[in-house]
């Protein structure tokens, strides 16, 4: 069983590789760091290339550009942006995640194969050639088109943008009324301020968003995981089988049954493992670029006034936050087989 489990975790891997899409570093000026899928940290250089698990973050005087096979991604400063995978409708395909922080996408020519962009709140379906997204301080998300077509989705529900639209997403709150919008109109840090100014106001709603948020996620994230302890059983037991068809019919038929019966099922497994640790990331950006943030401005602001009841208050949801992501979450980051 141990091997057959060992076996799974590396095609999962090998499989995560062959789909992942590099991202090249063309450009990097000022604070720029790239956070490597093994942990490592380092500065980002011209030349870098990037894969699956990777993250780019830039300080406050920073800028980066990546090219990924003819989609430039511009990184302004003080952004946060991982390249992830998810499997959708049975195929593999690479996703934009900006965690917090402003960055402007411009694809030379549309296949029709183009990676989801994710925000804390929000999924953006690319058809548009040009557009923005906005990650703020609070979770919020706002998207910005300047051609093509975007899809925007939240909380079950989604909106279509066309040319010169744009519309806001509050987190764990669908998409808002769309809006006539220039990416080049916005100002991210008048618009970050602004969200972030309004969450110190009222950082007891401002946590519960982020709860209600973080249970969507773990809700996925269980239900992937309840997939794929089933898919694993039926796995082993036709691997088990195909043993057996190999010893008694020989090599010809063992192949024939690998390829019809147990390949697809091991592509299937493999996408649920995937899509279950993709949930448990999506959580953890939510729970250390929101909820940990929102942490750090309440220690600052509350530093000589530590028994105020709204910090206290703050201080026992947020340890019971903290609580349901360590129990419910990290399980899913920690295992060795995925």
């Amino acid at each position: 069983m141990k091997k057959t489990l060992l076996s799974f975790g590396l095609a999962l891997l090998i499989t995560a590789a062959a789909n992942a899409v590099p991202s090249d570093v063309t450009y990097a000026e000022g604070d720029v760091t790239t956070r490597l899928s093994s942990g490592k940290q380092q500065d980002t250089s011209i030349g870098d290339v990037l894969n699956t698990g990777d993250s780019v973050k830039t300080g406050q005087d920073g800028q980066a550009e990546l090219d990924q096979k003819g989609v430039t991604i511009k990184v302004s400063h003080g952004t946060v942006f991982t390249l992830m995978e998810r499997s959708q409708a049975g195929q593999t395909s690479s996703v934009m995640s900006v965690a917090l922080g402003s960055i402007r996408f411009r694809y030379d020519k549309l296949t029709g194969q183009e990676p989801m962009v994710r925000t804390n709140g929000a999924v953006a379906g690319v058809r548009g050639t040009e557009f923005s997204v906005f990650a703020g301080a609070d979770g919020s998300t706002l998207i910005a088109v300047d051609s093509g077509q975007v899809t925007v989705q939240a909380e079950g529900k989604s909106v279509e943008l066309a040319s010169a639209e744009g519309v806001e997403v509050p987190l764990g709150q669908p998409p808002g009324d769309k809006f006539v919008v220039h990416s080049d109109q916005i100002d991210y840090s008048k618009w970050n301020g602004d969200k972030l100014s309004a969450m110190l106001a009222d950082p007891i709603a401002a946590l519960q968003s982020v709860q209600t948020a973080l249970t969507g996620y773990i809700k996925d994230a269980n239900d992937y995981s309840s997939m794929l302890k089933d898919y694993r059983e039926k796995l082993l037991a036709e691997q088990q089988k195909l043993a057996a068809i190999r010893n008694e019919k020989g090599k010809a038929e063992g192949d024939k049954y690998a390829s019809e019966i147990v390949s697809p099922l091991l592509t299937q497994t493999i996408n649920l493992g995937l899509n279950m640790r993709f949930s448990a990331l999506a959580a953890l950006s939510l729970r250390r670029f929101v909820g940990g943030r929102l942490y750090l401005f309440m220690k600052e602001r509350y530093i000589a006034n530590v028994e105020d009841p709204t910090y206290t208050d703050f201080l026992a949801q947020y340890d019971s936050l903290l609580s349901s992501f360590e129990q419910s979450i990290v399980p899913f980051l920690v295992q060795a087989d995925i």
